[in-house]
């Protein structure tokens, strides 16, 4: 009789056991890696000049996917009146739609990245605001990126970073450097600095 309860025991504790562990892995689930990155850089080629942009990236497990937005502009006339209000500009502008993939390995505070895709990219050369000259291109993107973010959950600060709110969170800001180009009929490469938001390690 002892017997038969002793193996009764058994086996109701190994199954609640089971049950406990099959519950708390349903239960804690991993966040995604998602993150919009801002660029600020300057580029060279097609249009020389200031560039900016913003990328929407999405990672499963080592495989980075990315939607990428880039403007170079470069600024060769200005005309006001009163000293200071604009009339018209001069300027030439690029702007570039794309799509890559690519890798990205993360370890710690730190990950890099690097990837590739296929790009539709809009040139312009203005004069007074007035359009001379418009073609459109396809491109070969390519982007080679390092970014830090914080290791841990920690609570998402306010004003600048001073005043941390609410409890550990996975959601956060990153900063980072980037290496980027475009193969193409008219082509650039520039360097940048990222600023990103969202969720940039598993945690």
């Amino acid at each position: 009789m002892r017997s038969l309860i002793l193996i009764i025991l058994i086996i109701f504790s190994s199954r609640f056991t089971y049950a406990q562990k099959e519950k708390d892995s349903i239960s804690r689930k991993d966040n995604p890696i998602v993150f919009v990155d801002a660029n600020i850089g300057y580029s060279f080629g097609v249009t020389n000049g200031l560039s900016g942009g913003l990328s929407l990236n999405y990672q499963i497990e080592k495989n980075l996917f990315k939607f990428r937005f880039f403007e170079t502009s470069r600024i060769e006339n200005v005309d006001v009146i009163f000293g200071i209000i604009p009339i018209s500009i001069d300027q030439k502008l690029t702007r570039e739609y794309s799509i890559l993939y690519g890798r990205r390995f993360v370890k710690n505070d730190l990950a890099y990245h690097f990837a590739g895709g296929i790009s539709y990219s809009n040139y312009k050369d203005i004069k007074q605001d007035v359009v001379i000259t418009e073609y459109n291109f396809v491109g070969f993107p390519l982007e080679f990126g390092i970014h830090w973010f914080h290791s841990k959950k920690e609570r998402y600060k306010v004003l600048f970073g001073l005043i941390p709110v609410g409890k550990p969170t996975s959601f956060g800001r990153g900063l980072g450097l980037k290496l980027y180009g475009n193969l193409a009929k008219r082509s650039y490469i520039g360097v940048g600095i990222t600023f990103g938001l969202g969720w940039h390690k598993k945690y």
